[in-house]
C-alpha cells in the first residue's frame, strides 16, 4: 500500500533529507513551500508541492487532506524580530493542528503526526541527585546527567520557549489526534549549510571555536540516522496524552518530572565534548591537528549583543545572537536515546567520523570550502 506524506519545512536541512529517503522507500510525499523558497532539489525528485506558508489555512488543508502522516519540520532557528519564534514556531503548530482536526471532523479521520521539536525545549541537563544510587542515573558528565523524557522542560533561550510551548499546544490537541514529539539534539550531516562555517576554519586554518571557557558536553545525531527514528517516531511511537507535559512530582535538585508520554529524544548514546567535535571535523577535512580556542563568556556575550545589534540596523537574522550566546555558555546539553531505542529500535548507523567525511564531501561538491 502506498503511503502518503505531507512535510513542513522540506526546503530545509532536515526536510530535504526526509524527502528524498522517503521517496527512496516508494512514498507519495507532498511539501509545503513558499513562493520564494528554493525548490531545485525537491523538484528534482519529483514531489509535489503545496503553495503557502504555516499560516495560509486553506494550502494547510490541501496538505493534509489525503495522506497518512504529517511531518512538522518548519520552524524558525534564527529570530529577526523579537516574536518571531514565537509567532512561528508555535503558532504555526496550531494552524497546523487545526488543519487536520478540521480533517477529521470533516472526513471522520486523520493522519499520524509528528512534530519536530529541540532538544532546546527541554533545557540543558540536570544535575546528578546525590540521594539517589548512580547506578540509577546513568554516567555523570561534568556532574550532570543525561535528559531523560520524564525531566519536565525548563527552557532557558528565546528558541527553547518557543518549541516547548508548541508541545504545550500539542498536548491540547492530544485527545483528537495522534501525535507524536521528537527532540533532536545538535543535528549536522551532509546538508547541513549552519555547520558550514565550522568546517570551513578547521579546513582552511586549522582552527575551531569553543565558546566559554568550559568544554561542554553535547549530544548530537546526524541527518542521517535522525530520519529513520523520524519515520520509526510516525509509525509506532506513543501517542502524546493531554498530560505528557504536566510536573507531576520533585526529582533531585528541584528537578520536575512528567509523564513524557509520546515524547522521544533521538540522539547518538553518547555525547562528546564540544572541542572533540572540533577535533573530529577537523579529521574528516584531513587536518591532523585542530587548534581549539575557547572564547571567554565576556566575548560570547558581546557576539551575542552585536548580533542584536546587526538585525535591529539590517533587519536581518544574524548567525550569532543574544539567543544562541546563552544557551553556548550554558550546558550540557545531553539527553539519553534510550527510550527511542527500546520502542522504536533506533541506533546509530555509522561513527561520527564517517558522517562527518560524508558531510564534507557535501560541502566540497557544493564549493564551499574553497
Amino acid at each position: 500500500m502506498l503511503e502518503r506524506y505531507f512535510i513542513t519545512g522540506a526546503t530545509g536541512f532536515i526536510g530535504q533529507t526526509l524527502a528524498a529517503f522517503l521517496l527512496n522507500m516508494g512514498a507519495y510525499v507532498k511539501c509545503l513551500a513558499r513562493p520564494s523558497s528554493n525548490r531545485e532539489f525537491l523538484q528534482s525528485l519529483g514531489v509535489e508541492f503545496v503553495e503557502g506558508d504555516l499560516f495560509d489555512t486553506e494550502a494547510l488543508q490541501r496538505g493534509v487532506e489525503d495522506v497518512d502522516y504529517v511531518i512538522h519540520v518548519a520552524g524558525l532557528t534564527r529570530e529577526t524580530r523579537r516574536g518571531d519564534f514565537l509567532r512561528v514556531n508555535s503558532g504555526g503548530v496550531e494552524s497546523l493542528l487545526q488543519a487536520c482536526l478540521a480533517r477529521k471532523e470533516r472526513v471522520g479521520s486523520a493522519p499520524n503526526i509528528l512534530l519536530i521539536s529541540s532538544l532546546a525545549a527541554s533545557g540543558y541537563a540536570p544535575r546528578i541527585d546525590k540521594s539517589k544510587p548512580q547506578v540509577e542515573q546513568g554516567f555523570s558528565y561534568d556532574g550532570r546527567r543525561l535528559l531523560v523524557e520524564t525531566d519536565a522542560p525548563r527552557p532557558i533561550s528565546a528558541y527553547g520557549r518557543s518549541k516547548f510551548l508548541a508541545e504545550q499546544i500539542a498536548t491540547r490537541f492530544a485527545d483528537r489526534l495522534a501525535i507524536t514529539i521528537v527532540r533532536p539534539p545538535y543535528v549536522y550531516g551532509p546538508g547541513d549549510v549552519a555547520s558550514a562555517q565550522l568546517f570551513v576554519m578547521a579546513q582552511r586554518r586549522g582552527n575551531f571555536v569553543n565558546p566559554g571557557f568550559r568544554d561542554r558536553y553535547y549530544s548530537f545525531v546526524c541527518v542521517n540516522d535522525l530520519i529513520h527514528g523520524l519515520i520509526a517516531a510516525v509509525h509506532r511511537g506513543e501517542r502524546l496524552t493531554p498530560e505528557s507535559l504536566t510536573p507531576v512530582s520533585l526529582q533531585g535538585y528541584g528537578r520536575a518530572s512528567c509523564s513524557g508520554v509520546g515524547v522521544y529524544f533521538i540522539a547518538d548514546p553518547t555525547p562528546i565534548r564540544f572541542s572533540q567535535f572540533g577535533q573530529l571535523i577537523g579529521q574528516a577535512c584531513s587536518r591532523e591537528h585542530v587548534r581549539v580556542f575557547r572564547v571567554p563568556p565576556a566575548g560570547v556575550l558581546g557576539a551575542g549583543v552585536y548580533g542584536e545589534v546587526y538585525k535591529k540596523l539590517t533587519g536581518r537574522s544574524a548567525v550569532f545572537d543574544w539567543n544562541k550566546a546563552r544557551e553556548a555558555l550554558c550546558g550540557p546539553w545531553i539527553c539519553s536515546p534510550a527510550k527511542a531505542q527500546r520502542d522504536l529500535g533506533f541506533e546509530i548507523r555509522q561513527t561520527m567520523l564517517e558522517s562527518l567525511c560524508q558531510a564534507t564531501q557535501w560541502y566540497r561538491m557544493h564549493e564551499m570550502l574553497d
